[in-house]
């Protein structure tokens, strides 16, 4: 009989990881609230478990008696995934409150400060009154962020005072702890850093650029690999994660970061030991040989990994297609050949993300000037 894993999620974003562990010869169950999601066509059996209810994930995962648990690609699929984990004995994860600290941007500002670690001061709130006071008597330009919350959800800059309510509001709004940070803002490009760590040292990195939606100026629809300038930062963020993993005493596994880089100054925007959104794996996979998805997988199991750190050779993009309706996508003639794969959903899902496209050039000079022009070349009707 096959042994059965729980993975906390049932979109697109998790399709990967089910794949991954149906190749490991595993029995897939996915969860969520949306009986519609991508990854539930793929998974041997699905429950309608919200997995962000951390007792609900838990008692679900106690009802079917599986053998293991994997987090999804949302924020908070990470705090259901490790409670869930640690009330059945499954010792593969870090405990919750260093999950805590690693995934609540009140803690890891907090964190951050006392060890010297590359990211912006910030400051906690619980009430809108005690923000509003604060942020009034802040320098401007500084940035708003609900502490639990990815995928730009929530997240506001404010400029000038008359910005400050409506920024706060909207914070609080996403925030499911109803707690909030206003930081320093720093102008900077945005780019990932997605490690494997083994004895809390990086063994394994994988580095792209990123930008931003059109809808959505702190979401990512579009990425491109290798990072231009990485071997300038790499060696900072490679100390900056391994000093993170020995004072927090982290298990293996997953550990993936986002920074802001201005010049060869960079700070540390997030950490989370969540996979990835958008098939973050295939990128990794095309550029390096590397089964990320299969690797995570491995490591919620306490699987043996052998990973070998292989450059990458590949210059590859994704883009997110984005649209409030969908009937077809138009290819234009001049990216067709670098198109490698694509997923298409359409209206599936009742997401903005209508499929996602993956794409290979010959140089990085064709990589940067075609990823430009994404939005034109692959047209959403």
């Amino acid at each position: 009989m096959k042994k059965k894993i729980l993975i906390v999620g049932g979109s697109h974003s998790e399709v990967p990881l089910i794949l991954a562990a149906q190749e490991l010869n595993l029995y897939v169950i996915t969860t969520g609230n949306q009986a519609n999601g991508l990854g539930h066509q793929y998974s041997d059996e699905y429950h309608l478990v919200d997995y962000a209810d951390e007792e609900a994930i838990y008692l679900l995962a106690k009802k079917l008696a599986i053998d293991y648990i994997c987090f999804g690609a949302h924020d908070l699929s990470i705090f259901s995934t490790v409670y869930a984990a640690s009330k059945l004995g499954i010792d593969v994860f870090d405990d919750y409150d260093t999950t805590q600290i690693l995934h609540h941007k009140d803690k890891f500002k907090q964190f951050a400060l006392e060890h010297n670690l590359l990211t912006p001061r910030a400051y906690s709130f619980e009430t809108k009154k005690d923000a509003i006071e604060f942020t009034n008597n802040f320098t401007f330009p500084c940035i708003v962020k609900p502490i639990d919350m990815g995928g730009g959800k929530g997240i506001s800059v404010i400029n000038e005072r008359s910005q400050i309510d409506e920024a706060i509001n909207n914070a609080f709004l996403y925030s499911k702890n109803k707690k909030i940070v206003v930081e320093e803002f720093f102008e900077g490009s945005l780019h990932s850093f997605s490690t494997f760590i083994e004895d809390e040292k990086v063994i394994f990195s994988f580095h792209d650029d990123e930008y931003a939606c059109q809808n959505n100026p702190f979401g990512v629809c579009t990425s491109t690999s290798p990072t231009i300038g990485i071997e300038d930062v790499e060696p900072t963020l490679v100390e900056q994660i391994n000093k993170i993993s020995h004072i927090l005493s982290l298990k293996d596994g997953l550990l993936h970061l986002q920074y802001l880089k201005n010049g060869n100054s960079i700070t540390i925007v997030e950490l989370t030991r969540r996979i990835p959104g958008d098939m973050y794996d295939i990128p990794v996979k095309l550029s390096t040989g590397v089964d990320y998805a299969k690797n995570i997988i491995k490591y919620c199991c306490g699987i043996d990994v052998c990973i070998i750190n292989r450059k990458q050779k590949q210059f590859i993009s994704r883009h997110c297609l984005i649209s409030d309706q969908f009937s077809e996508v138009i290819y234009h003639d001049k990216i067709k050949p670098n198109i490698v794969k694509k997923v298409i959903w359409g209206n599936r899902q009742g997401i903005e993300k209508k499929g996602i496209v993956f794409l290979k050039y010959d140089t990085v000079e064709e990589m940067l000037m075609k990823s430009k022009q994404l939005n034109q070349l692959l047209v959403v009707k």
